[in-house]
C-alpha cells in the first residue's frame, strides 16, 4: 500500500475518523461514471464499468481503526495476444489496519516477510482513505496477462540470408550477416 498520500485521484472515498461511532461504520459505496473513466485509465483498462464497495470501519484502541470488506467490480482488459477485449468480474476481500501518522512504526530494513501482517496505512489529516484502500485492491486483483481463451501467439522469426529450407539458423550467422552488410 502507498504511504504518501492520503487519496487516490481515482477514488476520493474518505471518512473523517471524528464522524465514526465507538460502534463502528459499514458503508456501502458505488463509483460514479467519472469515477469508472478515470480507474480505466489508471488501471490501463479497455473499461470498468462497476465498482461498488461494501466495508466496515470499526474503532479499536489508541485512535487506531480497522477497515474490512469486500469489493466487487465489472472490468474489461485487453487480450495480450488479440488485443480484444476480455471481460472479467473482480471480487476481492481487504482488512486493513490506520493508524495515526504518529504512531505509525518505522520501516526497519528493505526486507519485505511475506508472512508477516501488512503494515497499518497512516490516517492523515484526520481521514481514513478506504477509497485508496479499494483502488490498491483492486489494481492488485488485475490479470497482468489477461488472455483470450484459445489465443495462441503463431509468431515466427524471419529466415536469415543464407538459411535454408530445414537449416536451422544459428545466432552467429545473423550475426555475420549483420557484419557483412556494413
Amino acid at each position: 500500500m502507498s504511504k504518501t498520500n492520503s487519496t487516490t485521484p481515482e477514488l476520493a472515498w474518505e471518512h473523517a475518523v471524528h464522524d465514526i461511532p465507538e460502534a463502528g461504520l459499514s458503508a456501502r459505496r458505488e463509483a460514479v461514471p467519472e469515477e469508472l473513466a478515470t480507474l480505466a485509465s489508471a488501471l490501463d483498462l479497455i473499461a470498468c464499468s462497476t465498482l461498488q464497495a461494501e466495508y466496515t470501519i470499526t474503532p479499536t484502541l489508541d485512535g487506531r481503526y480497522r477497515v474490512s470488506g469486500r469489493l466487487n467490480a465489472q472490468i474489461a482488459q485487453a487480450c495480450v495476444v488479440t488485443l480484444d477485449p476480455i471481460e472479467a468480474t473482480i471480487e476481492e476481500s481487504f482488512d486493513v489496519a490506520f493508524w495515526p501518522q504518529q504512531d505509525m512504526p518505522t520501516p526497519e530494513s528493505g526486507a519485505v516477510d511475506l508472512d508477516d501482517e501488512a503494515e497499518p496505512e497512516p490516517i492523515v489529516a484526520g481521514q481514513i482513505a478506504v477509497g485508496r484502500v479499494v483502488f490498491e485492491h483492486l489494481a492488485a486483483a488485475l490479470d497482468p496477462y489477461p488472455r483470450k481463451p484459445g489465443a495462441v501467439m503463431d509468431w515466427q522469426p524471419a529466415a536469415a540470408p543464407g538459411a535454408g529450407p530445414g537449416k536451422p539458423e544459428s545466432p552467429f550467422a545473423v550475426l555475420a550477416s549483420l557484419k557483412t552488410k556494413s
